[in-house]
């Protein structure tokens, strides 16, 4: 298939380019500065601008761009770094979202041969704080956060005018995305390093996690099977308490893990407050309950497997 990806260049969109060419796919950029070959399409979305022509030479588009909701690197979070949800950071995730869907609605009603797939990355923190609740797709948001206000407004919701033209639309949402060299991984890593792994404040909320592999895999999987549309969970099937998670990582590096609770109130002062509490507070015990059901086979279900992303081995 002719695939369209934005945010190719990014931690998730490099492997997923690779991923796609090894699959034979033919793989075209979406890129804001002038294209320097013919697999690059130039789009912007501040401006709702596109290459029209090029965009409906598109068999399927696989979304991934957007201002990223935490740091892109550890230092980041620093009070000084930007990375913190300042209202005018939350305004770019907001708005970068909000563009992107502006103008591929617009280029698929103006279009007179559109691609009939659209696979947008997502997040499983739509769903919000479910406590002990297994969380599939079917499961409804618990509103109330700004994440949720992001998805319905600006990402997921407005996509919904794309699937009245007879486009398969995916929702692929990821939860804690691990590999070697993203923000994720290296905040983990850290803690872990200084000894300082434990739970945080009860240490029961759950954490959904997904190796960058399988993420990756999943995609194609999704792009590939037309029994899979809407909401899909792409999580590895055991999410894990958080204080599981950190025993864990500790265990897998040789670390210490301390049984004395963190209060919540310190990862919220060192984060940020909003950004806190969505990304290390929330409870989400999701299952990736259509990829399964579709027989999906994951490389890493089990945390253990993913020792060489947190160390040098």
């Amino acid at each position: 298939m002719k695939v369209g990806v934005t945010g190719a260049s990014g931690f998730i969109g490099r492997r997923l380019v690779k991923a796609l060419n090894d699959s034979e796919h033919d793989v075209y950029k979406f890129v804001r500065r002038e294209p320097k070959d013919d697999n690059e399409i130039y789009w912007k979305p501040s401006k709702q601008d596109i290459d029209q022509e090029k965009f409906e030479t598109l068999d399927a588009i696989i979304h991934l761009a957007g201002e990223s909701i935490a740091p892109k690197d550890i230092l980041g979070f620093l009070p000084l770094a930007g990375g913190r949800w300042s209202k005018e950071r939350k305004s770019r995730i907001y708005w970068s979202r909000k563009w992107a869907s502006e103008t591929f609605i617009q280029a698929f009603k103006t279009s007179e041969n559109h691609p009939n797939i659209f696979i947008t990355a997502s997040g499983n923190d739509v769903y919000g704080d479910h406590g002990d609740e297994v969380v599939t797709e079917d499961t409804p948001y618990n509103r109330g956060q700004y994440l949720q206000l992001v998805v319905e407004e600006a990402w997921e919701g407005p996509l919904e005018e794309i699937k009245k033209l007879d486009v398969r639309v995916v929702k692929c949402r990821a939860g804690i995305v691990l590999g070697k060299g993203n923000v994720a991984t290296q905040i983990f890593t850290l803690i872990s390093k200084l000894n300082l792994s434990g739970p945080i404040g009860k240490g029961d909320q759950y954490f959904s996690w997904v190796s960058v592999q399988d993420l990756v895999s999943a995609y194609i999987f999704c792009l590939e099977n037309s029994n899979i549309n809407g909401p899909v969970n792409c999580t590895a099937p055991e999410p894990l308490q958080q204080k599981e998670f950190s025993r864990i990582i500790a265990k897998i590096m040789n670390k210490k893990f301390f049984a004395p609770p963190l209060p919540p109130v310190i990862m919220q002062l060192a984060v940020g407050w909003e950004l806190g509490e969505q990304l290390g507070l929330n409870s989400i015990r999701a299952i990736p309950k259509k990829l399964l059901k579709e027989g999906f086979e994951f490389q890493n279900t089990k945390l253990e497997s993913m020792k060489a992303e947190f160390t040098n081995e």
